[in-house]
């Protein structure tokens, strides 16, 4: 199997863990899906030899093991350190940025308490990694995040969009 067929592969099972992921409203469940999805979309990554992307996205696997258990701000700025360092270390293209900031923002919502404002900031970095992903021409990746997207838009709506309209009848 070639890599970027098994890249392709990779990313079709964390479309499963992906689409799980904002189903849950409890914060572990959903970190627990995106821990699994995270390792796999990595090697992807790598497999693809997108040395930056595939970095940050490891330093995102261990950043979802962090947020599983704590919103602690002190890890926030932690990661965004890494962030930068390990950016400045793997940049490859101007596309490389895309990713970067996308990750920023992914952090930024990862460490919220609030589960409304992770799942806004989720939604606009997941933007971000699907542009990425357009330009890499990766088409499961562009799937990958398309359907997170939706996945957590749907979760958006059944926790916070329809209860305001039932409450407000």
């Amino acid at each position: 199997m070639s890599p970027f067929l098994l890249s392709q592969v990779l990313v079709t099972v964390a479309i499963l863990f992906d689409v799980l992921s904002f189903q849950y409203k409890a914060r572990k469940n959903t970190y627990f899906c995106l821990i699994i999805s995270a390792s796999l979309v990595c090697a992807h990554y790598f497999l693809l030899d997108n040395v930056a992307a595939g970095t940050l996205v490891a330093l995102t696997a261990v950043r979802f093991i962090v947020c599983y258990y704590t919103t602690d701000k002190r890890f926030l700025m932690l990661f965004l350190i890494l962030n930068v360092i390990a950016t400045f270390y793997t940049y490859q293209s101007a596309y490389d940025l895309i990713i970067f900031i996308g990750n920023i923002i992914f952090m930024i919502g990862n460490f919220q308490n609030n589960n409304k404002l992770m799942r806004v900031l989720m939604m606009i970095g997941t933007s971000l990694y699907l542009s990425y992903n357009i330009i890499i021409a990766s088409p499961m990746a562009v799937v990958l995040e398309g359907l997170f997207l939706v996945s957590n838009f749907i979760g958006y709506y059944r926790y916070y969009i329809r209860p305001y309209f039932e409450c407000h009848r």
